[in-house]
């Protein structure tokens, strides 16, 4: 992660839906398309409260102003990626080397009672990462 896109903010979950509905579109959206996406009735009632916080936050930004119908409206992207406030979150709670293995196994799905072991899927995932 590098310092610029440091990340200091915690999103609770509304707001964690607002950003996965920016981080998804991979453009900037405003509030409507945000509620829309969201696909929650709670969503209109109050995503311009959730975006004043993750502004706030400076967790978005406005991209620009444009028309929308009848009137104009602000834009809206997030500032920082999902992968950075990802690994933010991980850093922030594990930060023992030895976390690390049980958190990977986690991520990978690894059981010891499954047929493959877990070192064999780490394997398969490291080559899935090395052709991308």
């Amino acid at each position: 992660m590098s310092q610029k896109n440091k990340v200091s903010f915690y999103l609770n979950e509304k707001e964690g839906q607002a950003m996965k509905a920016l981080w998804e579109a991979e453009k900037p959206l405003s509030a409507s398309d945000i509620a829309n996406a969201i696909d929650e009735e709670w969503a209109y009632k109050s995503i311009q409260n959730i975006i004043r916080t993750l502004e706030a936050k400076k967790a978005i930004k406005i991209a620009h102003i444009t028309k929308i119908g009848k009137t104009y409206g602000r834009l809206f992207s997030p500032t920082v990626s999902s992968e950075d406030y990802a690994l933010a979150q991980f850093n922030k709670f594990y930060t023992k080397k030895n976390n690390v293995p049980c958190v990977v196994a986690a991520l990978i799905g690894s059981n010891k009672k499954e047929d493959l072991s877990f070192s064999e899927k780490l394997e398969e995932l490291l080559a899935e990462y090395k052709e991308d």
